[in-house]
């Protein structure tokens, strides 16, 4: 046996270590970062899971109709003030087939879903979706005839 193998069994044991430390290191990076990918998954689906109610949209919000209805061109621009418990109430200019009313008063019912579509009952029924946490709504109204769209912005 040569003098040097004690030397080089010593030098292979000890890369033998290293190479064991690196993929010790390894796996334990790859769990953590697996770890925190998920944890950060979770809050990301957890924030992306819209929840609503009929509080999400309390406060005043500029709007704007345009459409027909029935096969009348119609634009109406105002605000509605929602209370937080499913009622509203505003102000609204109107045009329909050229025919311009002002200041028109404006009330009536809504109701909020967990997923944040909305249902507004007054004069027609309308139908939307919140968005951006409520700063606005993209409506479209339901009745049979029309073909009005509108978009309601929240007011600061």
């Amino acid at each position: 046996m040569s003098i040097f193998m004690p030397r080089c069994l010593d030098l292979m044991n000890m890369m033998n270590f290293k190479i064991q430390a690196f993929f010790t290191t390894l796996i334990i990076g790859t769990v953590s970062a697996l770890t925190i990918s998920g944890a950060i998954s979770q809050k990301v689906n957890a924030q992306a899971a819209p929840s609503c109610n009929n509080a999400t949209i309390k406060g005043s919000y500029g709007i704007k109709f345009t459409g027909t209805f029935p096969g009348k061109p119609i634009a109406e621009v105002g605000f509605y003030k929602f209370n937080g418990t499913g009622n509203f109430q505003g102000t609204v200019t109107q045009s329909t087939n050229g025919t311009v009313s002002t200041n028109t008063e404006v009330s009536g019912l809504y109701s909020v879903k967990q997923d944040c579509t909305v249902l507004i009952f007054g004069d027609g029924s309308l139908s939307g979706i919140i968005v951006d946490g409520g700063k606005e709504i993209f409506i479209i109204q339901t009745d049979p005839g029309s073909l009005i769209t509108a978009t309601f912005k929240k007011v600061n």
